[in-house]
């Protein structure tokens, strides 16, 4: 079973239990990810969230205002589908296309743009 966002930032010390309770009702009453709740409480950074979440899921996290990507790149995953998925391509090295998300787990995402660009992504 999977280890749960709470519980990871529990144990790095980053949020309290009474924390992730009041992110839990937030969440609740006002929608939206539970990450995106525990940051609106204040319990924690979007930072925290990203770097837990790359840790949970086992993908690197990047900082995207430190990356210079070039255009052509980034024309390879259309606009409208981008937007949609939340994504930016931000490498390409042969047949693979390395993309930027907001959402690791969008096993969609990144098969539809797999699909739609003949890039492993």
């Amino acid at each position: 079973m999977a280890v749960k966002l709470g519980d990871l930032l529990i144990k790095a010390k980053l949020v309290s239990q009474d924390q992730v309770d009041a992110a839990l009702k937030s969440q609740r009453e006002e929608g939206g990810k539970f990450g995106e709740a525990l940051v609106r409480i204040g319990a924690c950074t979007e930072a925290d969230i990203t770097e837990t979440l790359s840790q949970q899921f086992g993908v690197p996290s990047i900082d995207l205002s430190h990356f210079e990507i070039d255009p052509n790149i980034i024309k390879i995953v259309p606009g409208e589908v981008a937007r949609k998925y939340g994504v930016l391509p931000v490498n390409k090295t042969g047949a693979t296309l390395t993309i930027a998300m907001g959402d690791p787990t969008n096993v969609f995402a990144m098969d539809d743009i797999k699909f739609m660009t003949g890039y492993n992504v």
